[in-house]
């Protein structure tokens, strides 16, 4: 049987290659997945944010009891067990508080409740009633963690694993056969205080980038990371084939499928050679309509409001006939955080 590391919303766990994604629900901060093979259902999976510091896990295995029960036929018989310690290491409850549990029906199943941080995680992995499948259970409990907290929080499905910034979220996503869609954005960071309009030309530009005005009050300059997508396409021959007699067909499909997106911006595109697949970066700024006016006032104003900066990498993977596209949009220039998210994905 052959394994993969499988990420979601920060939790982390290796499983079986042909079990995949079938159910979803929620969000990053309490959600729901399922993972299926071909016969039947597999894995659960339920995430939920707490504020207390030692939640009651058998109130909420209680809870999870009797949305099993409603599953199943009035008179099904159903026999549940709690406090199941198929785990031995003691090092597995490290940093966090678990209780185990299993239940039998039509199919049986064997799962793990456990806190930690600000999170309470139910996992559970279902069989057949004859499976010799317990050292699938194991590997897969042993291998679960929580990485919440992790510079770049893992998210898998369908082939395709991403590693993005933990200060981004998961905002949606699309899951089809032939297309693939994440899109998370970055909280806001808030002004410390602000500067009116009407005060702009009593301002003076710090060196440290903040703006002070005449009664000494400091705005900072940070702002809004915008928002980040992964795309992937397939097959790129499908992709490409209204643009095979263009002199470099996936800039020509990019700047097609990508009009609206990039109407109003100035940028440059760069292609990497050296790569084994087309690599293509657009870094580009948003256009106004007084570029050009050589009027100090005007400049001032400016480079005191930020134009939205615009990134895009692009790639066509020969080995596994897929386009994939990363794009960063906001106030400021995301193009290490594009970096970090492309060499994350192992395309083949």
């Amino acid at each position: 049987m052959d394994w993969t590391l499988f990420g979601w919303a920060g939790i982390q766990l290796e499983i079986p290659t042909t079990w995949e994604l079938s159910g979803l629900s929620g969000d990053q901060k309490t959600g729901y997945l399922r993972l299926d093979d071909a016969e039947m259902p597999r894995l659960e999976l339920k995430w939920a944010h707490t504020r207390r510091k030692k939640p009651d896990l058998h109130a909420t295995l209680d809870e999870y009891f009797k949305l099993i029960r409603k599953t199943y036929k009035k008179g099904t018989e159903l026999s549940f067990r709690r406090n199941v310690n198929l785990i031995k290491e003691d090092e597995f409850s490290d940093g966090r508080t678990v209780l185990g549990f299993s239940w039998k029906g039509s199919i049986r199943a064997n799962g793990l409740i456990f806190h930690t941080g600000k999170r309470i995680t139910i996992v559970q992995v279902m069989g057949r009633l004859k499976e010799n499948w317990r050292p699938t259970v194991l590997r897969i409990f042993k291998s679960i963690t929580d990485r919440g907290d992790a510079p770049l929080t893992l998210w898998s499905a369908y082939g395709l694993k991403l590693g993005v910034p933990k200060e981004y979220k998961l905002e949606s996503q699309k899951l089809l056969s032939g297309y693939l869609l994440f899109a998370f954005a970055a909280k806001p960071v808030r002004f410390q205080s602000a500067v009116r309009l009407a005060k702009l030309a009593s301002s003076r530009l710090r060196n440290n980038g903040s703006i002070e005005d005449r009664r000494g009050e400091v705005t900072s300059s940070v702002s809004d990371k915008g928002r980040l997508s992964v795309e992937r396409y397939g097959p790129a021959e499908v992709m490409l084939s209204d643009h095979k007699d263009a002199e470099n067909p996936l800039e020509a499909w990019f700047r097609a499928k990508y009009a609206k997106a990039i109407r109003g911006y100035g940028f440059e595109v760069t292609s990497d050679t050296d790569s084994m697949d087309e690599r293509l970066t657009l870094i580009g700024e948003q256009t106004r309509l007084y570029d050009g006016v050589p009027f100090s006032p005007v400049l001032m104003f400016d480079k005191l409001s930020k134009r939205t900066a615009l990134v895009f990498h692009l790639w066509q993977c020969n080995q596994s006939n897929r386009i994939y596209v990363i794009q960063s949009i906001g106030s400021t220039d995301a193009r290490s955080t594009v970096q970090k998210v492309a060499e994350s994905i192992a395309c083949h």
